[in-house]
């Protein structure tokens, strides 16, 4: 751009020519010309830009969910257990522009329909065309099991066919470019992990 302003400097003939007037008219055309361009160039990526914002904020992560560790839950189960589990948890985020930023959550890991453990989900950010990978610790306290239940979950550890329904809620801000949290919506995850039982490979 420098460039082009050094070559757009009027510099007049030494002499009084009578062609001083297109003398003018020739040096100025091509310095309007790429004025022009310049001009027409940024608003051409200044419209692609907001495009792409357009595009990118109807964009929605994906969630893998797997289980890091596990504690206080095995085949002898009694009939009240207070279970730990660790998440690991990745966030792809298929946006160009706009990171995904998370305000946190709730996370609840179930079994037959019955809550074993919950606990709070951290706030994160994934950068566009990114990830961001976090541990989510969860846990319950004097869970109470029914019998049928504790014969089912033991028959299923055994058999290393135990699985349980991870459950996050999480409320996401919309893009990530202010300081202050706008709150607009929430994340529903929805994953089911089989829990690493006697006949687990």
């Amino acid at each position: 751009m420098t460039a082009i302003a050094d070559d757009c400097v009027l510099r007049k003939p030494t002499d009084d020519s009578k062609d001083h007037r297109s003398w003018r008219t020739r040096v100025r055309r091509p310095c309007r010309i790429a004025l022009d361009l310049m001009a027409g160039a940024a608003t051409a990526a200044i419209l692609i830009w907001v495009v792409q914002y357009f595009i990118d904020v109807r964009k929605v992560a994906s969630f893998s969910v797997d289980l890091a560790a596990l504690e206080g839950l095995n085949a002898t189960a009694g009939r009240t257990v207070s279970p730990g589990f660790v998440l690991a948890v990745r966030v792809e985020n298929p946006r160009v522009l706009v990171p995904w930023c998370c305000a946190g959550g709730q996370a609840v890991v179930s079994y037959g329909g019955i809550s074993l453990a919950w606990g709070p989900v951290p706030r994160f950010c994934a950068l566009s065309k990114g990830a961001a990978e976090l541990a989510v610790a969860v846990k319950g306290r004097g869970v109470g099991l029914s019998d049928d239940l504790r014969r089912t979950f033991a028959a299923e550890w055994n058999a290393g066919t135990a699985r349980a329904v991870v459950e996050m809620k999480l409320f996401y801000l919309d893009n990530g470019w202010s300081n202050t949290p706008a709150y607009k919506g929430v994340s529903l995850v929805w994953r089911q992990l089989t829990l690493p039982g006697q006949g687990a490979p």
